[in-house]
């Protein structure tokens, strides 16, 4: 379970993110426990996710993980209670694993080393000059995620990477 890929999109009291950081300990711990290999990405508040291909229509609300059947606006369907010693019953999350209709999600990958992906982004000087041009990075781990087909091709317009494609 990796965690290490979720950030904090604004500025919060230490309490917050202590709280934040407990409950997302348990939510990975969950995932864990149930036996799924998922990351957790994006804001530490309202963390998305990842099984394979997909971002799976969950999502977690103080230590609530509230199980939906669409990923977008649907309607709860089950709710498990993050605490320290997990306790749950396996089968509804079975079922709502196979019913629900998950997002798709894209990545960009090179097309000639299909297991190097775009990563990230670097700058050609350390300056912080406006004029510091930004250039992606590939590897292959931690993948950067698109949430559109759409977006992960402006990507690569925008970049020029004609010799990538979206998977």
């Amino acid at each position: 379970m990796n965690m290490e890929r979720t950030t904090m999109k604004r500025k919060m009291s230490k309490e917050l993110k202590e709280t934040i950081t407990k409950r997302n300990h348990r939510l990975a711990k969950f995932w864990e426990k149930l036996g799924l290999d998922v990351e957790i990405i994006g804001d530490m508040e309202t963390p998305a996710v990842i099984k394979g291909d997909y971002c799976l229509a969950c999502y977690v609300h103080n230590f609530n993980l509230i199980f939906t059947d669409h990923y977008e606006k649907g309607e709860d369907v089950y709710k498990v209670k993050l605490q320290n010693n997990q306790d749950f019953e396996i089968e509804p999350i079975l079922n709502w694993l196979k019913t629900a209709t998950h997002r798709r999600i894209y990545k960009i990958r090179m097309k000639n080393e299909p297991n190097l992906f775009l990563v990230g982004y670097n700058f050609k000087s350390k300056g912080g000059d406006s004029n510091n041009v930004k250039y992606p990075v590939f590897g292959k781990y931690a993948p950067k995620i698109y949430f559109t087909q759409d977006y992960a091709g402006e990507i690569i317009n925008f970049y020029d990477l004609d010799y990538c494609e979206i998977v």
